[in-house]
């Protein structure tokens, strides 16, 4: 929903708070998430450009290749998944290139934070009345009864 995938367990932990968002928005969940995600932003990028990181995930990899590692297929595929993860993150990037990158993971954060907040408040304001009993034709009796109960609660 905002940035792209981070490793664990810092991207389940932000995953959490991102599923909340969705389904328990709140002024108060929104102003920490704004508060937070540059910094989550910011820890992210920084275990993905992880020079230390990518070496040690290359020399188990080219261990693999040669067989002095074994890895089951599993292993393997995570293996090639975080170096083409850590590469598509900008861990070869270097001076300009790289601060000008982190600058937009920053911004795309942002304006993906933005536009999640604006498909909630927009789905939230939505409403539909229907006043031809013809409209509602064909639904359940389960649907109508709920429909009605929402009406009924909407005019309280």
């Amino acid at each position: 929903e905002e940035m792209e995938k981070m490793e664990a367990p810092l991207g389940y932990a932000w995953g959490v708070v991102g599923h909340l968002m969705g389904v328990d928005n709140s002024d108060e969940l929104r102003e920490v998430h704004t508060a937070m995600q540059p910094a989550v932003i910011a820890a992210s990028t920084k275990l993905s450009q992880s020079a230390t990181v990518y070496k040690a995930l290359e020399t188990v990899n080219a261990a693999s290749k040669a067989g002095s590692e074994s890895l089951d297929e599993a292993q393997a595929r995570i293996l090639d998944s975080s170096l083409m993860s850590m590469k598509l993150s900008g861990v070869g990037l270097e001076g300009a290139e790289k601060e000008r990158f982190n600058a937009i993971r920053l911004e795309l954060g942002d304006l993906s934070t933005q536009y999640s907040n604006n498909v909630l408040d927009a789905t939230k304001a939505y409403s539909l009345t229907l006043t031809d009993k013809a409209e509602v034709e064909g639904l359940p009796p389960s649907a109508l009864e709920l429909a009605a109960q929402r009406a009924a609660a909407d005019e309280e």
